[in-house]
């Protein structure tokens, strides 16, 4: 699956923290391209059903919907006119979710879910996941993408003009990992750089599955 970001000026950011302006910088927007990529290339083929934690902007909207014939996107707060965005054939819905509210999502429902760059922000990384488990269809198929916590990062994200980036990234790769091996079965991970290990990529998205009945 090809990640297609639409136009510069498509898009409206959903909030003043939305990182949408980095994915057309002229040098950090290739890794924010290249991590959505990285994630994508973990989903199979053949899904009909799919949930994107964090929508955002809904830079991901076109090129899921032009794969999964029903597609649902979640946030705190959605941006204006996402539907606008959405592929022609597929049947999609937005709406305002919490990960950690029970009931804000069905149970066993979705073949595809992606969460790309969210579960950083939760500090019950556990309860995360355990919300993610509780959605996916038993076969189904869970990718996360979640960055570096680290000095590192914190000096990185101040140079491109996010000076407070500690306020947002609350849990660690290896909390998020553990939290979601307790909870799924691991089928593939892949970081940039590439074979970096979880305390050391800068970016890593990861697949699991939930056993199927």
């Amino acid at each position: 699956m090809r990640f297609d970001l639409p136009a510069r000026g498509t898009l409206t950011p959903n909030d003043a923290h939305d990182p949408l302006p980095y994915y057309y910088h002229p040098w950090v927007g290739w890794l924010y391209r290249h991590r959505l990529q990285m994630g994508l290339d973990l989903l199979p083929t053949g899904g009909r059903r799919v949930l994107e934690i964090g929508v955002g902007s809904g830079v991901l909207v076109p090129t899921l919907t032009k794969h999964y014939a029903e597609y649902t996107g979640t946030d705190l707060t959605l941006a204006a006119s996402l539907a606008r965005l959405v592929a022609p054939g597929c049947h999609a819905e937005f709406r305002s979710a919490d990960l950690l509210r029970d009931g804000d999502l069905p149970a066993d429902h979705y073949d595809a879910i992606v969460c790309f760059s969210v579960l950083e922000h939760i500090a019950d990384a556990a309860g995360a996941a355990r919300s993610l488990a509780r959605a996916l269809q038993p076969g189904g198929t869970l990718v996360t993408g979640y960055p570096m916590v680290s000095p590192l990062m914190t000096r990185a994200f101040t140079a491109i003009g996010f000076p407070n980036i500690d306020d947002h990234h609350v849990s660690p790769p290896t909390r998020i990992a553990a939290a979601l091996g307790a909870a799924l079965t691991p089928v593939r991970r892949v970081a940039f750089p590439p074979g970096a290990p979880v305390s050391a990529a800068l970016y890593q998205c990861s697949a699991w599955t939930k056993p199927g009945t």
